[in-house]
């Protein structure tokens, strides 16, 4: 990579200040949207337990076994991945940028370009690249076996409409399994095979403002009921587009007002919080915070970048970002997911 800059030289005095891209912010993180679990150098084991309790009749003799108790183990390992990139300041030295170097050809290095481009654009990228990746990527192998499975209706069977939106947006960079494809298809179940989840799956169509609310009863009507009525309430999950689509809806004189509430930054349905992140448009993900969880080794990894001189003999410089991070999905059988 090199700087794609072409300078004009400065006559005037420079506006500030520098017009900096538009960027969404890392709202998983920054909101805890889901549960960060750090401190993951290789591997951690996650734990799931149920049991069902038999209620019989007494009797003075010999009483029959009745019930079950359950537990299971699965094992997730979080992906190190990295952002390299490097570059030669060489055009700075003709730009706005020039303004705050040290004097002496040695010095060629803009603190203003460092704290705009690597600390802002660049840097923003980066953790908008992670956490795009913790909800759709998926890798290749992944992707193969999603399509190999055979489409069927029952809740046991993947959907086509879920296979269809595998193929067009999941994937991303590729290197790990994100958490719509892990609640599709993983290996943290019961048998430790990977294979479809046991998510509770919801078929539905192209999401509009005007079938909002009806696409909306759908996924809470699929929500167990024990879910809503026990401890921690679920999220609705939905993409970046639905704050528009509810919004249209909401000013719409003639729908149902109670339906989406919003109040300030806070939207539910039903009682029910939506937030929203970067998943597929016609996806909706309903689960308790406590069911998704991120796994790395040092969450703040995500905003660190070392930035120096490739070697002692050069003068162009590297951008190094280091992390891991991974996806898990727990309680699969309480989670919605619906899918247009």
């Amino acid at each position: 990579m090199s700087i794609t800059y072409n300078p004009i030289a400065i006559r005037g005095v420079a506006t500030e200040p520098v017009i900096e891209e538009v960027l969404f912010e890392n709202n998983t993180i920054n909101k805890s949207l889901v549960t960060f679990d750090d401190d993951v150098k290789a591997e951690t084991i996650y734990t799931e337990a149920s049991a069902t309790a038999t209620m019989q009749e007494f009797t003075c003799g010999v009483p029959t076994a009745s019930g079950d108790l359950s537990s299971f183990d699965a094992i997730v390992t979080p992906t190190k991945v990295r952002f390299y990139t490097e570059f030669c300041p060489d055009k700075l030295r003709f730009s706005r940028y020039k303004r705050d170097m040290s004097p002496s050809a040695w010095n060629d290095f803009s603190n203003e370009f460092e704290r705009l481009l690597i600390g802002g654009a660049y840097a923003n990228q980066i953790s908008l690249s992670a956490e795009r990746n913790f909800w759709v990527g998926a890798t290749s192998a992944t992707l193969s076996s999603i399509a190999a499975l055979t489409p069927g209706s029952a809740n046991t069977s993947i959907s086509a409409e879920e296979q269809l939106i595998a193929v067009s947006a999941l994937g991303a960079d590729g290197q790990f399994d994100g958490l719509i494809t892990k609640v599709l298809y993983n290996d943290s179940r019961a048998s430790g095979v990977a294979g479809l989840g046991e998510r509770l799956k919801v078929v539905g169509t192209t999401i509009t403002s005007a079938n909002i609310k009806t696409e909306y009863d759908k996924v809470y009507e699929a929500i167990p009921s024990e879910v809503l009525e026990n401890g921690e309430m679920p999220t609705m999950y939905a993409p970046y587009k639905h704050r528009q689509l509810i919004a249209t809806y909401n000013n719409n004189v003639a729908n149902f007002k109670d339906a989406f509430l919003v109040d300030g930054d806070t939207y539910t349905f039903n009682g029910v919080k939506i937030v929203f992140v970067p998943i597929p448009e016609n996806v909706i993900l309903c689960a308790r915070k406590s069911h998704l969880f991120w796994v790395t080794d040092l969450l703040s990894d995500i905003n660190e970048i070392k930035v120096d001189y490739i070697a002692n003999n050069r003068r162009d410089w590297f951008l190094d970002a280091i992390m891991s991070i991974g996806a898990h999905v727990a309680n699969q059988k309480f989670n919605v997911l619906y899918v247009g």
